[in-house]
């Protein structure tokens, strides 16, 4: 079972329960509809105004920042970092949650109401590393993933304008967390690791996307929503006479056959660029991830490293090398050299480089047979571990 989750709120005063089941039907559809979703626009930018000023500076009160933002670790993230990039996949994987359902639709030319497009609503989940690490989104050091939403138009409707259905609003209830909360609000957004971009409340949908959810940056509370554990999660229309649909989503337990990514070495990238250190046989692992121009205008992915391990003798010893990979391999074995007299380089054997996880690099010696002494013949596996984490490239 997992611990018990860290959300406790402070709400903004005044701010009235949100509209999310079916209203007076003596209402006309279309002034429902733009009704709820004026008021939910009204209530999150009376919630969010005050903490945003802060971040972004209103047009005629100038500050003193003259300097765009570093690279930093969104304190409201709600996965690692380094869990994923643009483009988010388009295709559902694992366990999955899926239904069909009604949603608003409007004409492209007038804007009015058209009659309500069923599309189908699916919510999966996807593996991110497991290291164990603490973070706003863990609280027990289990494993950790990004849950995603997709929405999908009948393939007769996919990518048609002239009328269009509309992005509902999304609520979660988790904890002491209720959908009339104003903190219940989920950002969804159709690409990762945002900060504070708006969701798409309202917004068209005229071909079928990806979004992940996503925490809201909300200064008079903590809007930290916890989406690896069980949650409750309310897809709203607001249409008149329908009810929303909820989603009952269990924790997030995963075995080799729901999400066998889960368990699988991470793909090298940038994230695998770092200090590793092995204590035991005092060991620095220097490990850079490049990209090599090439003259058609492309460029390889390569991995640089440089071991400082110790010959025989007790002295310091040098292993070099390189290797060039493509995007998303998750292994890669190089050539080796160590470094003589003058900085010549001598042919030493292989390294086998694989990311376990964030926090851990499995490297496989295969060494040269009949190495002069004092070189070390190294064999086998070694793990190294993460010194530092890189500034804006938070992995976990």
């Amino acid at each position: 079972m997992k611990s018990s989750l860290r959300l406790t709120f402070a709400l903004a005063a005044g701010l009235v329960a949100l509209p999310v089941f079916a209203a007076d039907t003596a209402a006309s559809d279309a002034s429902y509809h733009d009704a709820a979703v004026a008021k939910m626009r009204a209530q999150l930018a009376q919630a969010f105004a005050e903490g945003r000023s802060n971040q972004q500076k209103r047009s005629k009160a100038q500050g003193n920042n003259v300097f765009p933002g570093t690279p930093l670790a969104n304190e409201f993230r709600a996965y690692p970092p380094s869990c994923a990039a643009w483009p988010l996949p388009d295709r559902p994987s694992g366990q999955t949650w899926s239904t069909r359902m009604p949603l608003f639709t409007r004409d492209f030319n007038s804007g009015a109401q058209a009659p309500s497009e069923t599309v189908t609503v699916t919510i999966w989940r996807i593996a991110c590393s497991s290291s164990g690490s603490l973070a706003p989104y863990n609280t027990d050091g289990g494993f950790n993933a990004m849950t995603l939403m997709r929405i999908d138009r009948d393939s007769g409707r996919e990518g048609h304008k002239d009328v269009y259905p509309t992005f509902p609003y999304l609520f979660i209830k988790q904890g002491n967390v209720d959908y009339s909360d104003l903190a219940s609000f989920v950002r969804a957004a159709s690409e990762p690791n945002t900060y504070v971009s708006d969701g798409p409340g309202d917004a068209p949908i005229f071909y079928s996307t990806t979004y992940v959810l996503e925490n809201q940056y909300g200064p008079t509370a903590d809007y930290l929503h916890l989406y690896s554990y069980a949650f409750k999660l309310l897809v709203n229309p607001y249409i008149n006479g329908v009810n929303p649909v909820e989603f009952n989503i269990p924790d997030y337990s995963p075995t080799q056959s729901t999400y066998p990514d889960a368990f699988a070495p991470l793909p090298l990238d940038g994230y695998s660029a770092a200090q590793w250190i092995n204590t035991v046989h005092n060991e620095g692992l220097l490990v850079q991830m490049t990209e090599q121009p090439q003259s058609n205008g492309s460029t390889v992915r390569q991995l640089v490293f440089d071991l400082l391990t110790e010959d025989l003798n007790g002295d310091p010893l040098w292993l070099v090398g390189n290797a060039a990979f493509n995007v998303g391999q998750t292994s890669v074995t190089a050539q080796v050299a160590y470094l003589g007299n003058n900085l010549s380089q001598h042919p030493y054997g292989t390294m086998k480089f694989q990311v376990s996880d964030c926090n851990h690099l499995d490297v496989t010696f295969t060494a040269n047979s009949g190495l002069p002494a004092p070189i070390p013949t190294i064999n086998g596996l070694t793990t190294y571990d993460r010194l530092f984490t890189p500034n804006g490239m938070t992995c976990e």
